[in-house]
């Protein structure tokens, strides 16, 4: 397929060879000209990347740091962020990436166990509650000197600008550590996935098979470069293909919208809940979103599933229908990619090569539906607890947690998470499919679904929704539309409308910040 050419790209559009390592990865191999980056009016060739990648290269070595140390990044989605994290692979460091939105309990507790040699942050004055804290929290980890601030006239600045230029990269072997990725936390303290270069290199060159991307392709990214899916797909995806990638780094709907055709995308990837709000602003302006879909060819959801009616939604609005994704924090990232020119099925896709997956119901049989394990030479390493790694072991699979079904043509659909489950009365409820049924419901903009016990059913089904502009659905109307449609154990008899559900840093619905005080019975429908 022929994409677009990119805005300020004359260049011919040259065959861009595949990086076999990460320190290769925004090299411009005859592409000196060609766009790399742009975030809003800003816009780096590769060479230009190339140039600030090798600068922190030396950087890390003028502040003392040798190959195999580790390395923590607490930087916003911005340029800085993609130099300072192949500038220290390029320098053979261990890069641990945080999101500046976690709190000051996490970076404590990942500090104290990580020992990093040193912490790259934002400055101060940056937006991010934690990073103002960031001094004193280094030095009760016994780090304080530790730290070098990126933001424009200090030290990680400076070191870059008197870095020795010409500097080879590291020597790394395929499978030394590069990575450690930390899970969000959801189930006890955060947990550091460990992954090996050969792994997450394979994993990316898959996907970007899978996507076809090539150096014709522009990859607009309104999700966090810290997390695996914007970091993995995207980020590593978009520079290993020679694309141009194109951040927006506060993923404000309206700034995704616009940056659909302000650089005329070809691939957006994002979670459902942006696809639901791009849908709503559709909804008011028809034809910009026609406008913006033009040059939209594959449209990706992935942390968590996208509901059959804001995919329709999108497709209505844009022109180009929703695939998903399936990935993991111990995959970096993808499990399963749906991609055109397959239809949109609901499904993830096939399993990932080279990954094995079984399927294991309730007792212990390999079954058609049932939790997600996997195994395969690109699976983490193992686990950073209190920081020590506990291998997982070669021949180890690895549970998922994750409720899935699988069809006769081998494409998996997500049910649910393991844990997230409501067993009411005895019977299976799927918080997954009880969304879905909400989401369709004309008013409804958003909703989650969790259970909440309950002394004579074990659980009862409870449902949270926000609503779209001027809706006047209430909390009975909701129940009866859901009972109409699902089983009866199935429908919410528990349900609060709220004005907005809360959401982390990619956007996805944080179950576990929605108050069950707000909830109220519904008997009546």
């Amino acid at each position: 397929m022929t994409h677009p050419a990119k805005i300020g790209d004359t260049m011919p559009q040259a065959p861009h060879p595949p990086a076999a390592r990460l320190a290769d990865v925004a090299r411009p191999d005859g592409r000196e000209g060609a766009v790399a980056l742009s975030i809003g009016d800003q816009v780096l060739t590769y060479a230009e990347l190339d140039a600030r990648i090798d600068a922190a290269r030396g950087a890390y070595r003028d502040l003392g740091l040798e190959p195999g140390d580790r390395v923590v990044l607490l930087l916003p989605t911005s340029v800085e962020f993609i130099v300072a994290y192949f500038g220290a692979h390029r320098a053979g460091l261990v890069v641990i990436p945080l999101n500046p939105l976690l709190g000051q309990e996490e970076v404590a507790y990942i500090l104290a166990g990580m020992q990093p040699a040193l912490v790259v942050a934002a400055g101060a004055e940056a937006p991010f509650p934690v990073l103002g804290l960031l001094d004193g929290l280094l030095e009760q980890a016994g780090l304080r000197a530790r730290l070098a601030r990126y933001d424009g006239g200090s030290s990680f600045d400076l070191a870059m600008a008197r870095a020795p230029a010409g500097l080879a990269p590291a020597p790394r072997a395929d499978d030394d550590e590069v990575l450690i990725l930390f899970t969000s936390g959801t189930s006890g303290k955060p947990k550091g996935a460990s992954h090996a270069q050969a792994a997450i290199m394979a994993n990316a060159r898959h996907a970007n098979a899978v996507f076809g991307l090539g150096p014709d392709d522009v990859l607009t990214c309104p999700l966090p470069l810290s997390h695996v899916f914007g970091q993995m797909v995207v980020m590593l995806g978009g520079l290993l293909a020679g694309a141009e990638l194109n951040l927006v780094p506060r993923p404000a709907p309206a700034a995704v919208f616009a940056a659909l055709t302000a650089r005329r995308t070809t691939f957006l990837a994002a979670v459902p809940t942006t696809f639901a709000a791009l849908a709503e602003m559709a909804r008011q302006d028809p034809g910009a979103a026609r406008a913006a879909g033009a040059t939209l060819r594959t449209a990706l959801a992935g942390g968590a599933p996208l509901p059959a009616a804001t995919g329709a939604a999108f497709e209505t609005a844009f022109g180009v229908p929703v695939h998903q994704g399936y990935g993991m924090t111990e995959v970096a990232c993808c499990i399963a990619l749906s991609a055109p020119p397959a239809p949109a099925t609901g499904g993830v896709g096939p399993i990932c090569a080279p990954l094995s997956a079984r399927i294991i119901d309730a007792a212990g049989h390999e079954a058609e539906e049932g939790e997600l394990e996997l195994s395969g030479p690109n699976l983490f390493r193992g686990y950073y607890i209190d920081g020590q790694l506990q291998p997982r072991g070669d021949g180890d699979g690895f549970a998922t947690g994750d409720i899935v079904r699988r069809d006769a043509d081998g494409e998996i659909f997500l049910c649910d998470r393991k844990k997230e489950l409501i067993i009411r009365n005895g019977y299976n409820v799927y918080p997954s499919e009880v969304e879905a049924v909400l989401a369709d419901h004309p008013d409804v903009l958003l909703a989650a679904v969790i259970g909440v016990d309950d002394p004579v059913v074990g659980q009862e089904v409870a449902a949270f929704a926000a609503l779209r502009e001027n809706a006047t659905a209430s909390p009975a109307a909701l129940a009866a539309w859901c009972r109409a449609r699902i089983a009866l154990y199935k429908y919410p008899r528990l349900v609060a409308i709220l004005p907005t559900l809360p959401t982390n840093a990619t956007g996805k619905i944080m179950k576990r910040a929605l108050d069950p005080a707000l909830l109220a019975r519904v008997d009546t429908v």
